[in-house]
């Protein structure tokens, strides 16, 4: 059974004013559980992994489970260009949350995803940029270069710190091998966060970034770099 997202179109007026974007063409649908299994094992996922999957994104197409129409506003702020196919999954997660977060204007439009990764953009990065999370979505969702452009505010706020290293460090995941999210498409869990025992990626706490990613098989780890620019006294 699929059917159109909660509030797709107002969603859709809202951050494109709020990015300053235009979102052409939005798919987004609501799935039940089987039509989530369904679409995700098009992309490569098995259907025992799509237990817990409330929204899935493949390409330009947005799916939502039936039973979390909350999630909508999270998978359009991903369609309309802050994701993990333009900049590194743990920030990009974070802001999309962030950005949310913002946005929301009733109890309906939003529920917590990504805890830690929020935590870190609301708490780390966004004072010391000294930014909302709606202004620096419209950068990164903006932007030819997400990486670059965000490497670039933190070395504006950080003189001396490696703008080539920090805009490494920020890279998305790899379009054209197999990444975390298989094939291809962004997930959202129910209570979704990325340092779970059972998922590619660790977490340091005593790193100010402090973050591993598995992209494309590979340990990206954040490197000294991003996490003494996240210790370095605010801006």
């Amino acid at each position: 059974m699929i059917r159109q997202c909660h509030k797709q179109d107002e969603f859709v007026r809202r951050i494109e004013r709020a990015l300053g974007v235009q979102m052409k063409d939005v798919s987004c649908k609501i799935v039940d559980r089987q039509g989530m299994a369904d679409v995700m094992a098009k992309a490569g996922w098995s259907r025992n992994e799509s237990s817990g999957v409330v929204g899935f994104q493949i390409e330009k197409q947005v799916y939502v489970l039936d039973s979390a129409p909350w999630t909508v506003l999270h998978e359009l702020i991903h369609r309309a260009g802050v994701n993990s196919d333009r900049l590194s999954r743990f920030v990009a997660e974070g802001l999309t949350e962030a950005i949310a977060l913002e946005l929301r204007e009733s109890s309906d439009e939003h529920q917590p995803t990504y805890p830690t990764e929020v935590a870190w953009v609301r708490q780390t990065l966004l004072p010391r940029l000294g930014m909302t999370a709606v202004a620096l979505g419209r950068v990164i969702a903006r932007s030819k270069n997400a990486p670059r452009a965000l490497a670039e505010l933190m070395v504006r706020v950080k003189p001396g710190a490696d703008l080539s290293a920090l805009e490494f460090e920020l890279r998305p995941q790899n379009p054209v091998q197999p990444s975390f999210n298989k094939n291809q498409g962004h997930v959202t869990r129910m209570n979704f966060e990325l340092n779970q025992p059972n998922n590619p990626v660790g977490f340091d706490s005593s790193f100010g970034f402090g973050l591993l990613f598995l992209v494309a098989g590979t340990v990206l780890t954040t490197p000294v770099l991003v996490h003494r620019w996240g210790q370095w006294g605010g801006v």
